[in-house]
Parts: C-alpha cells; structure tokens; sequence
C-alpha cells in the first residue's frame, strides 16, 4: 500500500480519536416542543421538564417555554407529598402569570394561569381566595370563550360554581368588598360543568368526586353513591388522585 495512503488513514483514525463523544440520551439533546409535549401526562414528564428548564437556564422566557412549564409543573406536583405540593403549585403560578404577560391572549397561557391560580387558592385564607377568585373568574371566561368545550376549564368553573354555592353568610358578605355585584351560583349550576366534563373523561377521579359532593349537596344519595362508587373503581396513578379515593370511600361509608 503506497505510504501517503497510509499515512492519510493513520491521519484520519486519529482525528476520529480526538472527536467528543456524542452522548444520545434523550435528556442530554434538545427536544422540539412537539416531543416535550409528549411526555406530558406521561411517565416521561421529568424529562420534558427538564427540557422546559435547560431552554430557560438558556434565557428562552418566551410563552410557549412559560405555559409548558405551568402545565408540567401542575402535573409533578400532584405526585408530590401533599405538604411539598403547595411551594411547587406557587412556582407553576409565577411562570402561568409571566406567560400572559407575555401574551395576553394566548390560549394556553390563559387556560394554564386560571389552572395553577385554582390549585394555589386551595391554600390561601378565605379573604385572600375570594379576593383572587374574581381574577380567576375573569380568567375561566376569557379561556372558555376560545375554547368552550375544554374539560379542565369546564371543571374549574365547576369548581368556582361550587365554591360560591358553599359560602357561608359571613363569606358572602366579605365577597361582596370584592364584586360590585356578588356572584350566585347553586350546586346544580356546579354539576352541569362537571357532567359536562365526564361525559368527555369519564375516568378523571378529581372530577367524579365533584359531581358526588354536589349530589351530597343535593340531598341526593343515589346519584352520589353510583359517582363515587365509579371513582372507587379507578386505580390512582398520583399522591393526590390517592386522596380523592380515600375521601372517596369515607364518603360513601357514611352515605
């Protein structure tokens, strides 16, 4: 073999050498927003979290990086411990509230704020919830009137509904400091949303046991039984899907 053959060979074999090696794990290369949105509701949501976060230790605060991260960080959060949920919900709020900023009309920004605002007031003070419901009413209407068939939306302003509807005399003088004019809502208004909601996901557990509290509500234990019943059926696949089924079973042991 002729020596300048030789020696291009030797050449190339060191060079290839000297090359980094590529590491091809998932986590280590950049995954477009189609494939992070995979993992969401997945097994795989740490990974597409960590994606989220590497593009905004990067400086990318656009709002498609900021929702991603409010949505998977309400996910994460529901496998956490619940005394450990409350300071993961709030830093999924700031980046929801930071993404309409950005764009106030974007759906999904919009439909992620009134999501994380909804799981942190169920950490707040009755004064300071009433105070932010009337934003995160504001917010569910502005949502729903671009997508009025989202079954998270229908059930929060289920929840909303519900939540008026259970208000003591006392809170319903205190909203009043909030609202020109106080909202009124009645446990049916409530049910319409999450029935709506479960023909849609007829397996999501958090929103069966709404639709067994407000028929408790409604004095009607039939209704209440056969709901809780269905929610009983489902196997939890989170900490707080695990809560929803032990209230759950209390519940129907005393119906």
């Amino acid at each position: 073999m002729p020596t300048d053959v030789i020696l291009l060979q030797y050449l190339t074999i060191s060079v290839l050498l000297l090359l980094p090696r590529v590491n091809k794990s998932p986590t280590q290369t950049t995954m477009s927003f189609d494939e992070i949105d995979k993992t969401f509701g997945t097994k795989n949501r740490d990974q597409g979290y960590d994606m989220l976060k590497a593009r905004l230790d990067k400086g990318d605060r656009s709002v498609e990086v900021l929702w991603r991260l409010a949505q998977v960080i309400h996910e994460r959060s529901a496998c956490m411990p619940k005394a450990q949920r409350k300071a993961a919900i709030n830093d999924g709020l700031k980046f929801s509230e930071e993404a309409v900023q950005k764009d106030s009309n974007h759906f999904k920004a919009l439909k992620w704020n009134a999501v994380l605002i909804g799981q942190a007031t169920e950490y707040m003070p009755t004064k300071e919830k009433l105070e932010c419901s009337k934003k995160f009413k504001e917010l569910l209407d502005k949502s729903l009137a671009k997508e009025p068939k989202d079954t998270a939306l229908l059930h929060l302003r289920g929840r909303y509904k519900f939540s008026v509807a259970s208000l003591t005399w006392l809170e319903k003088k205190l909203a009043s400091t909030f609202y020109q004019q106080p909202p009124s809502h009645s446990y049916e208004e409530a049910n319409e949303d999450f029935l709506a909601a479960y023909k849609v996901n007829p397996k999501w557990m958090e929103n069966l046991f709404f639709i067994a509290k407000c028929y408790v509500a409604l004095k009607d234990k039939n209704n209440a039984r056969k709901y809780l019943t269905e929610l009983c059926d489902i196997e939890p696949y989170s900490d707080a899907e695990q809560e929803f089924l032990d209230d759950a079973k209390a519940m129907l042991s005393k119906l």
